[in-house]
């Protein structure tokens, strides 16, 4: 199978030290099904949540050659026979990696909603950096266009090498938002070194005047598409347009690379205007749920006496 970045068994290693696990279905000695997972114990529930800075996973699955409709069966098949071999989770979540399929990923939501899933979309712009730099830049919103022209004047772009002071930068700049830090950085340092011994991820950073970064996003590579994974910026209301700049250089190191451009995730409809500006495709996604009765009974007594929907046990 043609895995893809976050199924490489050195990505998830990296990114849980070695603590995770997989499911597979073997056919004539080979493999042509695989899930990997997390597990972990809170309190008394075991549950499985995606693992760090891995934003996408799920099934990747060989249904062979044929036609579309016998593929699709076998598909369909080979994901069923992983998902019943998984731990009996109070609760687990798995995000789709629609990059990691034989053309038919969507095919095993279908699969997992007959395994009492729930199954919804996840959408995200996608930008086809193959395309020659001048047509990237005539597709972006003229405002985007705007603001990228004016950071240019104020910023320089350069990488940026320490993964421990990009996690303090991050953290940093959370905690000026009055935002709560919910990334783990533990395993970032491993990531970031492997990553960079197979030239498929970097850190990129714009630079003010005073020589100190604005603002910085984490970039990782397949052979087909790059992930804007992580990002942050300082709470300087002076900045203008640093991300706009970081965002258009990654564009151009896709496009160097002969790269599709993930831009992982619309979540508001503000991020949703924000991202459009830059040109690119929507796409879908799937993320699909499980969670016994208990525990989402614990949930919703949480949620009706607290108001809070972050879960219990986190």
């Amino acid at each position: 199978m043609n895995n893809s970045l976050f199924h490489e068994p050195w990505w998830l290693s990296a990114v849980t030290g070695g603590r995770y696990e997989e499911v597979s279905v073997q056919q004539g000695g080979k493999t042509v099904g695989r899930l990997p997972y997390v597990s972990m114990q809170r309190g008394p529930f075991r549950i499985s949540r995606m693992p760090p800075f891995t934003h996408l996973l799920g099934p990747l699955v060989n249904a062979g050659v044929g036609k579309p409709q016998s593929r699709m069966a076998k598909r369909l098949s080979i994901t069923r026979a992983l998902i019943d071999q998984l731990p009996a989770f109070s609760y687990i979540e798995q995000h789709f990696d629609p990059a990691a399929d034989d053309g038919l990923a969507l095919a095993d939501g279908l699969a997992f909603q007959d395994r009492n899933f729930m199954v919804a979309p996840q959408y995200t712009f996608e930008i086809d950096c193959r395309r020659s730099p001048e047509e990237l830049w005539a597709a972006m919103h003229f405002k985007t266009r705007q603001h990228v022209r004016r950071a240019e004047e104020k910023y320089e772009i350069r990488s940026f090498d320490d993964p421990e002071q990009f996690a303090h930068i991050y953290q940093m700049n959370l905690g000026a938002f009055g935002r709560k830090n919910r990334t783990d950085f533990l395993f970032f340092p491993k990531l970031f070194s492997e990553c960079r011994s197979r030239n498929c991820g970097e850190i990129i950073a714009a630079y003010g005047a005073d020589s100190r970064p604005v603002s910085l996003v984490y970039l990782v590579w397949s052979t087909d598409t790059m992930y804007y994974l992580m990002s942050t910026r300082s709470a300087n209301r002076d900045d203008n347009g640093s991300v706009n700049l970081l965002i258009w250089s990654a564009m151009k190191l896709a496009h160097e690379r002969g790269l599709k451009f993930d831009l992982d995730g619309v979540y508001t409809s503000g991020t949703a205007r924000f991202l459009s500006g830059f040109g690119g495709d929507i796409k879908t996604r799937l993320v699909a749920k499980r969670t016994r009765s208990v525990f989402r009974g614990l949930q919703c007594l949480k949620l009706r006496y607290t108001g809070n929907e972050t879960q219990f046990f986190t």
